[in-house]
């Protein structure tokens, strides 16, 4: 182990806009991963040097090629580029990730200083996809292939050689040249690439440090199970996958109607395989999982039935292990179950079996029907249900029946459940291994069950158990975050947010309000249920002020959009610089708020002269708690989340823990406690910037034991 500091040669291309970009890029890395360090080194690519190849009918690796040679050779450790750069192919040994940070996609319109369109303008254009723009909207327009770094495009535009550029915006931006943009185009009427916007990183395949640090920007991929025959054989938690996904591969035999659990941003990708008719073929597969979770999508893989029955859920799950993406398999509910249990033909039956086992009569790779033979069926695997308390017994009997002591057997206790827990072994030993436990427990015997299939975690909080203790309101997206980087969420709220009985008589309060004051997610759902119960006429609500985006996001579900969002320093400090300038002493502003809450806000706010009202909205009532499951990390929401904490478990449970927080009073709870713990608080008051900042904390630690 050694604690010095690995500095990093990190390639860019040595134009302006290469380095500006990169140095952004690695200000923010390096301000999440102080165990890293960075040295840029420019260099060239042939882009750079051949300035007349149309870019149309240029190599799909022109601005790339040389930077990837010095990450293949070891003369750098990796390289950054502007992500449309890259090849759709990467070169074999070459790996990469997406950085976070995505600046407009957009592309512009920009136009000459000082000088009108005429009428028959010549356009310069850089690809196919901007030329049929230009067809369709400068119908008398000459278009010209244009080549040069930005700056070079613009002195040209200057000088008369074109009359109209376009180009990204997320360059323009970047090398602080938004005032040359005339004109923004939407996405809508000039589509663009998905890459455009982006940074990725490229490094050699297989490299440890890189793929740790990709944990920490690329999420969880769902290989999902999606049910047979309709929508309603299909699990909560796959749906629930559905809703938060942003790219969906789905197959022949998935429900139709699954797709409209998609947001309306998420794409869905047809990769159906039917006998004779393959839209992709299975390599093609596993490369679009790849591809899609290297650029930081939230991917669903969605397949019909079961993915582990006769499916190829192994080699999705091969690639993702030799990538060391992280992954979570969600079983489906099955064309085997449907077939005997929702009709009748019960695999088992009291008094005439007791068992079964299922085959294939197909071997791969082989249409031909090809019957087992007594070596196969004696490898079947056999499954135990209900045996867990007579496993000794179980083994021996197996042995008497002529299995080999050295057999393959584990244990799933509470399978699907937090607690989850796998014991395994071989026929001979694996008394020895058993916890003492009530859980339920699933035996599987037979040389699929060694310890070696079992998965393995690759994300950034892998196997990490992760206590919630906020609310059932913050539960879900908590949830959700956690999940993402592969940790292990326990629900567990500490508080009950239990609104007042008298809501319907404060919301009149409304009525003569000139601003109201939002203050969290929580507030936003319990008053809008509140106006749903009460009818009440949101046309008389006053102009809304909320405490950061999530709380806006609440709204946007009820087709509200508040007109004051604090862009950072979510919370009371965030208002309170938004709103004090505005406020005057003719308004009236009432402040949804708790029963608990600092009385902080209202009081800076009242400087202003204006009237605050604060409306209790609802109550926090304590939940008692007897049992502590086991964990790692806390999430503590509020000063009541803490407390109520120490009031059910006391303060010594925290003593060596990882305790995240939200927000400065929290902090200042858990100090004012004096609890040896390690105390950790996001830049921005949200559960996604809190999860990422433990997923950053712990990436960070790893790469210092490198």
């Amino acid at each position: 182990m050694t604690n010095s500091k690995p500095v990093l040669l990190t390639g860019v291309r040595a134009s302006k806009l290469s380095l500006a970009q990169s140095q952004q890029n690695i200000a923010k890395l390096q301000q999440l991963l102080p165990a890293l360090g960075f040295e840029l080194i420019p260099m060239s690519s042939p882009g750079d040097r051949d300035r007349k190849t149309d870019l149309r009918i240029s190599e799909p690796d022109f601005f790339t090629r040389d930077l990837d040679d010095a990450v293949l050779d070891g003369s750098i450790d990796c390289a950054i580029h502007s992500a449309k750069d890259l090849p759709e192919e990467l070169r074999a040994g070459i790996d990469m990730f997406y950085l976070p940070w995505c600046e407009d996609q957009r592309d512009v319109l920009i136009y000459p200083l000082n000088r009108s369109l005429p009428p028959a303008p010549r356009i310069g254009v850089s690809s196919e996809r901007r030329a049929q723009y230009c067809t369709e909207y400068f119908l008398h327009g000459e278009q010209l292939p244009v080549r040069g770094n930005i700056e070079q495009r613009i002195e040209q535009l200057d000088n008369g050689d074109f009359d109209i550029l376009i180009m990204a915006a997320a360059g323009l931006k970047r090398l602080g040249l938004e005032n040359r943009i005339s004109e923004y185009i939407s996405l809508t009427t000039l589509p663009v690439s998905t890459a455009q916007g982006w940074l990725a990183v490229t490094y050699r395949k297989n490299d440890h440090l890189f793929n740790n640090l990709r944990k920490l920007f690329v999420k969880r991929v769902v290989l999902a199970g999606a049910g047979i025959g309709s929508a309603t054989n299909t699990t909560a938690g796959v749906i629930a996958a559905l809703v938060q996904c942003d790219i969906c591969l789905y197959d022949a035999l998935c429900p139709e109607e699954l797709l409209s659990n998609l947001s309306p941003t998420a794409e869905a990708v047809y990769v159906g395989k039917r006998q004779g008719e393959h839209s992709l073929t299975q390599p093609q597969i596993c490369q679009l999982i790849i591809d899609y979770a290297r650029r930081g999508k939230k991917v669903v893989r969605l397949k019909g039935g079961d993915p582990g029955i006769f499916g190829r859920l192994a080699e999705e799950i091969e690639i993702l292990d030799e990538y060391e993406l992280p992954y979570i398999v969600m079983p489906g509910i099955s064309s085997m179950s449907l077939a005997t249990t929702s009709t009748g033909l019960l695999l088992t039956r009291r008094g005439i079996n007791r068992g079964f086992t299922v085959a294939t009569p197909r071997k791969s790779g082989s249409g031909k029907l090809e019957w087992f033979n007594d070596a196969e069926t004696e490898d079947f695997t056999k499954v135990f249900f209900m045996g867990a308390s007579e496993v000794a017994t179980i083994a021996k009997n197996m042995i008497n029946d002529g299995a080999p002591s050295d057999l393959p057997i584990s244990i799933i206790y509470g399978a699907g459940s937090e607690q989850r827990k796998i014991v395994s072994g071989n026929l001979s030993n694996i008394t020895e291994k058993l916890p003492n436990t009530k859980l339920p427990g699933i035996i599987i015997a037979g040389k699929t069950a060694d310890a070696k299939y079992l998965y393995p975690q690759h994300g950034a909080l892998a196997g990490q158990k992760i206590l919630f203790t906020g609310s059932r309101y913050l539960a879900a997206k908590a949830n959700a975050e956690i999940t993402s980087f592969d940790g292990i969420p326990i629900i567990m709220p500490m508080i009950e947010l239990v609104p007042h009985d008298d809501i319907a008589e404060k919301l009149n309060l409304l009525n003569q309000a000139h601003w109201l004051i939002i203050p969290s997610p929580t507030a936003a759902e319990i008053l809008f249920n509140a106006i749903k119960n009460a009818k009440f006429d949101i046309r008389h609500l006053p102009r809304i002020a909320v405490s950061g985006p999530v709380t806006a996001i609440i709204l946007a579900t009820y087709g509200i959009y508040p007109d004051i969002i604090p862009t950072t320093n979510y919370g009371s400090a965030g208002l309170i610089t938004a709103l004090s300038p505005i406020l005057t002493n003719k308004d009236q502003v009432i402040r949804l708020c708790s029963d608990k809450a600092s009385p902080e806000l209202s009081r800076q706010l009242s400087k202003t002269g204006a009237k605050i009202i604060d409306v209790e909205l609802y109550r926090n009532q304590l939940v008692k708690h007897d049992l502590l499951p086991e964990f790692d990390t806390l999430i503590f929401t509020s000063p009541s989340t803490a407390k109520a904490f120490i009031d059910n478990f006391g303060s010594d449970k925290l003593t060596a823990k990882t305790v995240c927080v939200i927000g400065n009073p929290t902090r200042r709870q858990l100090e004012n406690f004096k609890i040896d713990c390690n105390l950790l608080q996001s830049p921005e008051a949200t559960i996604a910037d809190l999860v990422f900042s433990l997923a950053a904390e712990r990436i960070n630690n790893l790469l210092k034991l490198k």
